[in-house]
Parts: C-alpha cells; structure tokens; sequence
C-alpha cells in the first residue's frame, strides 16, 4: 500500500457531522398566479456561471429586467494564460458573498471549473489534489451557505468563439472515476445537486450511467440536454434513473452563425441531438420529451464569460418563446418547478451523516 493510501485509509475522507446537525440556509420558492402565462412566468437560470468581474448589482439588474427570478451561480475559476481566454478567475467566496447579500436572488455552487481538476489522473484515481479538494467541498456544503457543485467537466471540446474567448482543452475524463464516486457521496449526503458537462459519446453515456448506478442517491444534473442525447436516450434513462436530471443550458439558441450547444457546435458528432430547428421551434421528439418528463428538466442560459453577459437581455426571449410552445404544466416545471424541488430537496431538514471511509488505490 502506498503512503498515501495508507494515510487516507487511516481516518475517514470525510467529516461526521456534530451531534448539532447542521441545516443549509433557506431558500424560498419561486412562484407565481396560476393565470401566468407561459411566456410571462419567472425563470430559475439554473444553468449559469460567475467570473470575477461580474458584480451582484449588475446581474440584478439584468434579472429584473427580464424576469428572472433565481440565478444559479458556478464559479468559473479558469484564468487567461497558456493559449486560452477565459474572462473568469471567480470563486466560491464570491458566489457565497453574493447569496449573502441577495439570499433569494443567487444560489451559489461550489465551483467546478478549475484548472486543479484538468487530468485524466486527478479525475481517474486518488491524488492529493483530489482529497483535498474534496474535503475543502465537504467543508464548503457543511456550512450551508451553499446548494451544490458544478459545472464536472468531463468530455469537454475547445473553441474559440466570435467575443474572443478561447477555451484550449480537450477533455475526456472518466464520469465513474474515483473522483466523481466520491463527489456523488457528497451530492448524497447533503442533497446537493451536481452538474456536469459530458457530450453523450458512447463511451462518455456509458460511463455516466454506471456513475448514477451505483450512486442511487446522489442527485446528478447532466448539463446540455444530457450531453446532445437523443430524446429516446433520454427517456430511457429517466425511467430508469429517479435521481437524474437534464439541464437545457444553451440548447435552445439556434440559426445562422449561432455558437452554443443548441447547433452542431463547436463540433458535430453523429451523437448530437438538437432540441430546436433554426426557427426555434421545439422538434417534435423533444416537445414530446419535455411534456412527459417536465419534472426533470430545468433551463439555463449557459453564461461562462463576463463579456457575454453583457448580451444576457438578448438570450432570455427565446426561452419564452419555447415555454410558449408547451402545456402550461410543462412550461412552469421547465421555467422553475423543477429547480424549486431540487432547492427543497437541499433545505428538507436537519440531517445527521455517518463518516464515508475513503476508496482504496
């Protein structure tokens, strides 16, 4: 046995929680009258991230303008450096110091987004930038302030795109590798939801089935309309997995010189499935998909970079235009249903958690 792996299993990889059982802060509900028509209901941005440049009064401001209710902040800790534009360099500290001062406004993530977690190896197996990363998280959601993680990336393509922004990697990381059991842990034990990027690759799907699997409990969030799968996939997998989620951050956005998940973009595989025509016209096989699992899909804009933010205004009217195009029951689960569950589930309650020994090497 390694030393490292000695060390680890000597004590516990996480932290029992005190006999005071620790509760995370409240978060109300968003809602609305039952005469709300689709296009006028508030929207939970469930799908969105927060750069360091980016400042609270500013998003609000932006929010308010267009009916969002509830922005879900990712810290994009990527900075500029080595080929790559990242207009990022936010951090958990921001994000928590946001929800502070705007508690029904902001749910702050831990932020997955870091250069830490680039390598087939940190992903793949324990190192000791994983463990502690991990109990820095553990740490992180054991003060309550915040309601998940994300975004994993995971099988990630680079691009650069039309604002100049230019993300270099080209990641292919194992969704059931040891890293990500041991986050799905931690998704279980504090009802923390988890996004990850995975573009729905054979072998990338496989791997993200067998990681909701065997984590029954943990409440995973596959971003991207699970990665561009198709709406069979889809619904497969939510037949057969209660806790998974989809996330449509992006998807929606379509048409000539469009860069976003919602085209063949930054590159086609024969994997992608898209959810609109260039019109914006909900496809037939996903309309249908989006009516019989309304309760799993939340939406999202998908802002990585704080220069794109300052076209926020202009990508929350095709998302009205989509609600427009279901049933009014569908419309409010995508809009902010869903989100409200997944918030009530990481508030229900005083919890008591037992140690989780650590994963041998």
């Amino acid at each position: 046995m390694t030393g490292l792996a000695a060390a680890t299993m000597a004590a516990p990889l996480f932290h029992a929680l005190p006999a005071a059982a620790q509760q995370r802060r409240t978060i109300g509900p968003v809602h609305t009258p039952a005469t709300t028509a689709n296009r006028d209901l508030p929207l939970v941005d469930f799908h969105t991230h927060l750069q360091r440049r980016t400042t609270a009064e500013d998003l609000i401001s932006k929010m308010d303008a267009t009916g969002v209710a509830r922005l879900v902040l990712m810290p994009l800790y990527y900075g500029d450096g080595g080929g790559s534009v990242n207009d990022g360099q936010g951090s958990d500290e921001q994000a928590r110091d946001y929800g502070a001062r705007y508690p029904e406004r902001f749910a702050p993530f831990v932020g997955m987004q870091r250069g830490e977690l680039n390598g087939r190896e940190v992903m793949r197996e324990q190192t000791p930038q994983g463990i502690r990363l991990l109990r820095e998280t553990e740490a992180k959601l054991r003060t309550g302030d915040f309601f998940g993680m994300g975004e994993f990336m995971l099988r990630f393509y680079p691009y650069t795109n039309k604002f100049g922004i230019v993300a270099t990697s080209d990641m292919d990381y194992p969704a059931d590798g040891w890293l990500m059991r041991q986050f799905a842990d931690l998704s279980a034990r504090y009802k923390a939801p988890m996004c990850f990027h995975a573009e729905a690759e054979p072998h990338v799907a496989d791997a993200v089935r067998r990681l909701v699997e065997k984590h029954p409990e943990a409440i995973l969030v596959w971003a991207h309309n699970c990665g561009r799968s198709s709406a069979t996939d889809i619904a497969a997998m939510f037949q057969r997995y209660p806790n998974l989620y989809a996330d449509l951050g992006g998807m929606v956005y379509s048409g000539p010189n469009v860069e976003a998940y919602g085209v063949y973009w930054p590159r086609r595989t024969q994997w992608m499935h898209l959810v609109v025509d260039e019109r914006g016209t909900l496809l037939p096989d996903m309309k249908a998909l989006f009516e019989r699992y309304s309760n799993r899909f939340v939406i999202g804009t998908d802002i990585a970079h704080a220069r794109v933010y300052e076209r926020y205004l202009g990508h929350i009217p095709r998302w009205r235009h989509i609600l427009s195009q279901l049933s009014p029951a569908a419309a409010r689960n995508l809009a902010f249903g869903t989100a409200n569950r997944l918030f009530r589930l990481s508030t229900a309650g005083l919890q008591r958690f037992a140690p989780i020994e650590s994963v041998p090497i």
